[in-house]
């Protein structure tokens, strides 16, 4: 089988980046932050807008907040190791750690960012998404059914001038910062997003990202240019919890910004 090592493009210019690919396969190879990684926030990013401020800070574990900079990825492993990641959606309140279980994929279901037990649950990915943020489509799942829940407040983007306003969220690991840019948010049918298709094949990346553009939604935003995406980007994908409809809120990023240029791939034809 043919395979190709690619490098992400953005959605409206291409990035150079390079990095994760086979050599970083393994979830959570991460090298040390310097101190100017663990700390910079979006606004204080040189050449970018500011964003809209958060309508109030989830905050962390240990009281940190990707708004003010403040996130000590070594504190936050002494916590709890299965924190890998911190998520930032500007607007929405969302600015908590993201976690994964080596156990068990339903885990974060029913714990909290501490590992205690707690029916909200904490934003978090399964197994088979590597944590250095490289797959082509990684799921960060939240509850947000209600509004004690994480994810409660992504229903910000099912209004249209929120959605036109807040245009891109954020994701610190602890060498780097990825900036994605809000392609979509809508109810998306209940099946596994994870394991519709097989995202390490061209042909499986391609297939959802045809589904992405035509799938009908009511209440569905998406960007202009969402046609124009290839197998060779990368997209985040926060994801709801199932309804009794069978379906789950999504809202559904991609990558235009790698601070460090450490995000790539091998990608199967």
């Amino acid at each position: 089988m043919k395979r190709k090592k690619v490098i992400a493009a953005g959605l409206l210019a291409a990035l150079l980046l390079a990095g994760c690919g086979q050599e970083n396969a393994a979830a959570g190879e991460n090298t040390e932050a310097t101190e100017e990684d663990a700390t910079q926030t979006p606004n204080g990013k040189p050449g970018q807008e500011d964003v809209a401020e958060p309508a109030e800070s989830s905050g962390g574990v240990l009281g940190e907040s990707a708004q003010d900079g403040e996130i000590d990825f070594s504190a936050l492993s002494e916590k709890n190791p299965d924190i890998f990641a911190w998520l930032y959606v500007p607007g929405t309140g969302i600015d908590m750690p993201v976690l994964q279980s080596p156990v068990s994929d339903e885990y974060y279901k029913s714990h909290n960012v501490e590992g205690n037990a707690d029916d909200k649950g904490a934003p978090f990915t399964e197994m088979p998404n590597m944590m250095n943020m490289c797959d082509f489509n990684t799921i960060i799942h939240g509850k947000d059914l209600e509004e004690e829940e994480p994810f409660f407040n992504l229903h910000n983007f099912e209004n249209p001038d929120f959605f036109e306003k807040n245009r891109e969220f954020y994701i610190y690991l602890p060498d780097n910062v990825l900036t994605y840019e809000v392609l979509a948010a809508f109810y998306d049918e209940g099946s596994d997003i994870l394991r519709r298709h097989d995202y390490t094949t061209y042909k499986g990346c391609q297939d959802y990202l045809k589904e992405l553009t035509e799938v009908r939604s009511m209440g569905k935003n998406m960007s202009e240019g969402g046609e124009d995406l290839t197998p060779y980007h990368f997209l985040v994908t926060l994801d709801g919890s199932l309804r009794e409809n069978d379906t789950q809120y999504v809202v559904i990023g991609i990558l235009t910004g790698d601070a460090a240029g450490k995000i790539d791939r091998v990608i199967y034809e």
